[in-house]
């Protein structure tokens, strides 16, 4: 009987509470900031569509995934996109040596020492791999064409949160006759096909 009666007033005060944030306005503020979030969040996705659009239209890719770097750096051209309840990567990169990785190399038996070779050239940037490891080959739409991959493992030497990781690594042309390197990376035991399809097979 006592332990009723105390979820009763624990009730009874919970609504009280709500009525009055409601009379105070409280909780209309907090839809409005809400709200107004998701405004600025709308207008910052389609600024970075609009950034992006020389080298991919991401104009139609779905609201799961946000669009969250930009980057030029060296002559290289980097787009990064994030799938939001996942946090699995997805990585469109335009390098400044097209023939660094190429559909021939992808779907080539040296695959392995290919990419090994590719991140070499990239070994001063924040993200060092280590201990690559081809498992398979696939292939998927993306681009407007059927893009080879390969399905890789790896170590992360100096991120202790994201030690271990797979995902793929394919190359796709663009219209202007470059090459894209195209990725997409999660945490080992999370990375998903469904989810790197479904945002590749939106890009143009």
């Amino acid at each position: 009987m006592k332990g009723c009666l105390s979820f009763i007033i624990k009730t009874i005060i919970a609504v009280l509470v709500f009525f009055g944030l409601l009379h105070l306005g409280v909780i209309d503020f907090i839809k409005e900031k809400i709200e107004e979030y998701r405004g600025n969040e709308e207008v910052r996705q389609e600024k970075m569509v609009d950034k992006t659009k020389d080298i991919v239209d991401l104009s139609e890719i779905e609201e799961e995934y946000s669009i969250e770097k930009n980057l030029k750096l060296l002559g290289n051209r980097m787009v990064i996109a994030d799938h939001k309840s996942t946090n699995q990567k997805m990585i469109m990169l335009e390098p400044k040596n097209e023939n660094i990785l190429t559909k021939e190399d992808v779907e080539s038996d040296i695959i392995q020492q290919k990419i090994e070779n590719a991140l070499q050239k990239y070994k001063h940037q924040p993200i060092k791999f280590e201990e690559i490891k081809v498992i398979k080959k696939g292939e998927m739409q993306g681009l407007g064409q059927k893009v080879p991959y390969a399905k890789v493992s790896a170590s992360i030497s100096n991120i202790p949160m994201m030690k271990d990781v797979e995902g793929i690594v394919g190359v796709a042309e663009l219209e202007n006759g470059k090459n894209l390197i195209v990725i997409s990376v999660n945490e080992k035991g999370k990375y998903s096909q469904i989810i790197a399809d479904g945002f590749y097979s939106k890009v143009k």
